[in-house]
């Protein structure tokens, strides 16, 4: 007998369940898209796309963090894979288990960050359902954007070039900021951009109008090119050197030992909530141009070609062994 979860208990995938389990379910709605990409269109025909995230205290953020930060992010995330689709945020609706010992501030605390994001990004709540019991806090939004034709995982093709918007590694970075030998203000930096992701909602009609395929990047860049990869049914290369980090994730960078696995981790350690998209050769200056326009960063970190999978490149043009590509939720 080996070791491993008790018997009865599922040891199928996160994402092998919504194929072989929840994608039949969906079987006959064009807008679901086979449960494939970071949101449904809810009629082909009504411009609104629909995506949902589920928060659980102790898996998704700490029992310490703070409640108008966790209502921030929760609702970022969303907002993330609405972008991912190149949806601009319309509103939401939130369905929220409070543990049955949640004081009083600390619920004013959480509608407190709420409210300032849902300010922020323009969007409504409009609805949902709230409850009391067990020992955790439980959150998820369902979020709905606006999007004529929704920009989705399948269309890359090869020659397509390949790029991210902002820096990678700096969420998972904050996740372990505690515990890193850097300065105070440089572990602040990394937290915040773990608790207050900034999806680049202004990079929208950019990718609406260039962009060929896209997702965001929240399992991870590798586990998420894979995902682009395999919906789109092409290989993608991608070049190590050229991932974007940020001045703070650098200086934890320079005191590893080893740079190729130190990129490793900040490209499989996930809670970027960037984007990963890919533009045809022939539309790349128009998309930069727009990008520089809303002064949103992109990199170009590599090509979509034959083939399948993803393969990651070292700067000597040796492929990287990656054991495991990101984030999953089983």
């Amino acid at each position: 007998m080996t070791a491993g979860k008790p018997d009865g208990v599922s040891r199928t995938g996160e994402f092998e369940f919504i194929a072989q389990s929840l994608a039949p379910l969906a079987a006959g709605y064009e807008g679901a898209f086979g449960l494939t990409d970071d949101a449904a269109l809810l009629a082909m025909s009504s411009g609104l796309t629909v995506t949902s995230d589920t928060l659980v205290q102790g898996v998704h953020f700490r029992n310490e963090d703070p409640l108008d930060l966790v209502a921030r992010k929760a609702l970022r995330v969303n907002v993330s894979d609405l972008v991912a689709m190149a949806a601009k945020p319309h509103a939401f609706l939130l369905s929220i288990v409070w543990p049955e010992t949640v004081a009083a501030d600390d619920q004013m605390r959480f509608v407190d960050g709420l409210a300032a994001d849902a300010h922020q990004y323009s969007m409504p709540l409009i609805g949902g359902d709230t409850v009391r019991g067990g020992d955790r806090l439980v959150i998820t939004i369902t979020a709905f954007g606006e999007v004529e034709r929704p920009l989705r995982r399948s269309g890359a093709r090869p020659g397509d070039r390949v790029f991210v918007s902002g820096t990678i590694g700096d969420g998972w970075l904050g996740l372990h900021a505690d515990d890193l030998d850097l300065p105070d203000p440089v572990r602040n930096v990394l937290k915040d951009r773990y608790m207050l992701p900034q999806p680049p909602v202004a990079l929208i009609e950019a990718l609406r109008a260039t962009a060929t395929a896209g997702l965001d990047v929240s399992d991870g860049l590798a586990a998420d090119a894979d995902h682009l990869s395999t919906t789109s049914g092409a290989g993608i290369d991608l070049q190590l050197a050229s991932v974007p980090v940020s001045a703070a994730a650098r200086q934890w960078l320079v005191k590893q030992a080893n740079q190729t696995d130190a990129m490793v981790s900040l490209i499989t350690g996930g809670d970027d909530y960037e984007m990963l998209f890919c533009v045809a050769d022939h539309q790349v200056d128009q998309m930069m141009s727009a990008a520089i326009d809303v002064r949103i960063d992109v990199t170009e970190i590599g090509l979509i070609c034959d083939g399948s999978g993803v393969r990651v490149f070292d700067e000597k043009g040796d492929i990287v062994q990656i054991l495991k590509t990101g984030f999953t939720h089983f």
